[in-house]
């Protein structure tokens, strides 16, 4: 889950644009991560080493597998499991960044240490304990806007994210939220929650995000727009706000009351006062949540 939060890391450092980022994102699912950054990652070779072979690679044209095991860097146990470990989706990001020239390896490294030092991600022993720092990590997202967010919208979107997760993919970056008073909807299903705890939440997205977002909810490829992709957009946030307030009932015995999802397109939504517009890009596109407190 931390490494989604990575991109807005580098956001918050001022070291890349949300432009270069989402480039990243975009592009990130159409490639393969090179094998020295697998293993600076994984703390089985260092920069200089991974710098020591790729030279050799430039003249010998074989692989850096090879390369790395003849010069002692990895042995071939090490390689192998390398080869199969599951790659984080922030290295993907890492390195089309170093790639598209806005970092280097030896930045991108520091920035990744930095990051799980800053989030104390190494002493997580327990899924408690995740929680908490999934919290803590949403807590420090949404500082920029300057707005008291509440303990149960802080469990909303802990909730949100983990749905993301399970539901559609965790290859997402959260991008910073803003404060608006008004936004133009282009695909769009929203919701309201009543009772003590109130809220109205949206999910907005257009065309082509919808269909892709509609294809991994249904868990099958959908080619064309239709009643099945408002569908799947309104059961999602339906999913989602049920979840919350049987959470909360259970927690907290409080009951809550949803209204029914309303879908609608190009449609201009509007407050008197704050609402909170979070995007979430993912390499289809950027979904849009916007949340009336």
């Amino acid at each position: 889950m931390y490494a989604q939060f990575f991109g807005n890391y580098l956001l918050s450092k001022h070291v890349v644009t949300p432009e270069q980022l989402i480039q990243a994102i975009e592009e990130q699912h159409i490639r393969h991560i090179k094998l020295g950054l697998l293993a600076i990652h994984a703390g089985l070779m260092t920069v200089e080493q991974v710098d020591k072979v790729l030279i050799r690679q430039a003249h010998e044209n074989r692989r850096f597998g090879e390369l790395a095991m003849e010069e002692g860097f990895l042995t071939e146990d090490q390689l192998r499991s390398l080869l199969k470990q599951q790659i984080p989706v922030y290295l993907l990001i890492g390195e089309r960044l170093v790639e598209n020239g806005v970092l280097t390896e030896t930045r991108l490294e520091e920035l990744i240490t930095s990051y799980q030092k800053e989030n104390h991600f190494e002493h997580l022993s327990n899924a408690d304990e995740q929680q908490e720092n999934l919290q803590a990590l949403i807590r420090s997202l949404f500082m920029i806007t300057t707005l008291q967010i509440p303990e149960r919208m802080i469990n909303y979107l802990t909730l949100l994210f983990n749905n993301l997760v399970r539901f559609i993919g965790d290859d997402f970056l959260p991008l910073n939220p803003t404060l608006i008073s008004e936004h133009v909807a282009n695909h769009c299903s929203g919701q309201i929650i009543n009772g003590e705890f109130s809220l109205t939440a949206y999910l907005d997205m257009e065309e082509d995000a919808a269909l892709a977002f509609a294809s991994r909810f249904m868990g099958s490829e959908i080619l064309e727009y239709d009643e099945y992709v408002d569908a799947s957009i309104g059961d999602f946030l339906n999913w989602q706000n049920g979840l919350f307030n049987v959470n909360i009932s259970n927690e907290e015995s409080i009951e809550l009351f949803l209204n029914p999802v309303v879908n609608f397109e190009n449609t201009m939504i509007s407050s008197s006062g704050d609402m909170i517009l979070l995007p979430i890009a993912y390499p289809f596109g950027t979904i849009n949540f916007l949340f009336k407190l």
